[in-house]
């Protein structure tokens, strides 16, 4: 943004110099210039409205308690709510559920504020996951929640759902879009609510 201002003074400085030493010689050039100027004008103006309304929304979000939130699954026609604060608890819980005859697991990590949802079904077999603990993604500097499964005893990052050590290692569960209400919202649509 302080870029934007310093062109548009730079502009004018140099319609001044250039009018003054008779280098704007014609109407059309004065006038190319002046619509330059009030280009560069809206841009600040647009840039000032848009801080103004990120720094309205950070603070809306702030006053919000990620724990009053829900995680609304749905698969085929069927729909369930996941609770946020059920799931953001010491250790984490995390939900190995069933939506309709999907196997799912939800889970919520507090170290980087995710919230996902998976198909449990690994070579068609549904896996049981418990929370591990808390490692670093492999390749990044994430440090995410982990889980593992009982079956093959693999480990796997939460938030991108791969298999980061053991027999399934490389492996990805397939995710499941999820939506975030407020309690009013699933209570209204009269959706299910899992509980811990």
């Amino acid at each position: 943004m302080n870029l934007k201002i310093l062109a548009g003074v730079l502009l004018v400085i140099g319609l001044v110099v250039g009018f003054a030493g008779g280098k704007v010689s014609t109407t059309g050039q004065m006038n190319e210039l002046t619509g330059r100027v009030t280009d560069l004008s809206a841009q600040v103006k647009s840039a000032e409205n848009l801080k103004n309304q990120l720094a309205e929304t950070k603070a809306q979000l702030e006053k919000l308690n990620v724990n009053d939130l829900y995680g609304l699954v749905k698969i085929e026609g069927k729909a369930k709510a996941y609770k946020i604060g059920d799931l953001n608890k010491m250790p984490p819980t995390i939900a190995n559920d069933k939506i309709g005859d999907t196997p799912v697991i939800v889970s919520w990590c507090p170290l980087c504020g995710t919230l996902t949802a998976y198909d449990r079904r690994v070579d068609g077999k549904a896996l049981t996951f418990d929370v591990a603990d808390a490692r670093i993604i492999p390749g990044t500097d994430i440090e995410n929640l982990h889980f593992k499964d009982r079956e093959t005893g693999t480990f796997w990052a939460q938030g991108p759902g791969i298999a980061v050590e053991g027999p399934k290692k490389g492996t990805e569960l397939q995710s499941i879009p999820m939506q975030l209400f407020n309690k009013d919202r699933i209570t209204k649509m009269g959706v299910e609510v899992w509980k811990t």
